[in-house]
């Protein structure tokens, strides 16, 4: 299987280089498409809440919300209340602020591996900017739908927890001792990490900007959005969508301007910000991986959360639309 896996690799890296050989305008046009979404997107709604992440884990804010958190966090989740931080900084900051502070904490001894772990599977989600303004208010032309959405993604999240439990029991977590924590310090480190973070989130976005420019020079996209629309009876820009933004949340979300806002419609929009995309994945495993920790759970989860979006869209739809 290694072997398989590691000719895999290297036929797909060598389809990637000669795609850029052969289609430079194509690649060039989606990196620029990356940076412009970096530029106008991700790092003004993710780099503050990154360093006010980092911050509260720098000051052992997770350590005193365990304290108060942990009878309700212990039942519903199987985790300790330490990790109600992570949940909350990545639903208020988006992907990948919940990767970045789950594995932070385990880090710094806050939690224990298994729970960290079943953390990621719930805890790495988009935040309201990105819902808001850019699926409801760009995309779809409305706020209302944009508050919507995002109430789903919430809700979606919180049963993605549930689900993960399985009757676990949670694993004691080690408190973080706070009396030598300073604001200052605390200050200049988070920076330091946030603007690494916003790195290789960005890198990976430019990254996948320019893979889907490719596929979409060379015809390769085209020919799978007809084939999955043929497949199942879904119009072009419906498979177009669906293609996309199981590669890249942003690129996918965006390509469905134009789209009707009804319940199938909405239900596919939930799914991809739910799934968060192949970039999204890598963006987060890349810091997991760093931490130690097993990105499997993460993947299953962010499944599991498009899947309940999308349902819980479409069945819902009809109440507030």
């Amino acid at each position: 299987m290694g072997k398989l896996s590691f000719i895999l690799a290297v036929f797909l890296s060598l389809c990637a280089f000669i795609g850029l050989v052969f289609c430079p305008a194509a690649s060039a046009g989606g990196a620029r498409a990356g940076l412009l979404l970096c530029s106008g997107i991700i790092i003004p709604s993710l780099f503050p809440f990154a360093v006010i992440g980092n911050v509260f884990v720098e000051l052992g804010l997770p350590s005193r919300l365990s304290k108060f958190c942990s009878p309700v966090t212990k039942r519903l989740f199987g985790v300790s209340g330490a990790g109600t931080a992570a949940l909350f900084l990545g639903l208020a900051g988006g992907y990948p602020l919940g990767a970045i502070s789950v594995s932070e904490m385990y880090a710094k001894g806050t939690l224990q591996k298994k729970e960290a772990e079943r953390l990621l599977g719930f805890c790495n989600n988009s935040g309201p900017a990105f819902i808001i303004s850019v699926a409801g208010s760009a995309v779809f032309g409305s706020i209302k739908i944009g508050l919507f959405l995002y109430a789903v993604h919430m809700l979606a999240a919180f049963s993605t927890g549930l689900l993960l439990k399985l009757g676990s029991t949670p694993e004691e977590s080690t408190a973080l001792t706070v009396a030598d924590a300073n604001i200052s310090g605390a200050f200049s480190v988070s920076v330091k990490r946030a603007t690494t973070a916003m790195v290789t989130v960005c890198g990976f976005v430019v990254f996948f900007s320019v893979l889907v420019g490719l596929l979409d020079a060379t015809g390769t996209l085209a020919s799978l959005t007809g084939r999955l629309s043929a497949l199942f009876g879904t119009e072009l820009h419906f498979s177009r969508s669906l293609l996309t933004g199981f590669l890249e949340i942003g690129t996918g979300t965006s390509s469905m301007l134009g789209l009707q806002a009804n319940a199938a419609n909405l239900a596919l929009c939930s799914f991809l910000i739910g799934w968060g995309g192949v970039s999204v994945h890598a963006q987060a495993s890349a810091v997991i991986r760093e931490g130690g920790l097993n990105p499997a759970t993460h993947t299953l989860g962010k499944l599991l959360h498009g899947g309940l979006s999308a349902l819980i869209t479409y069945f819902s739809y009809a109440l507030f639309f």
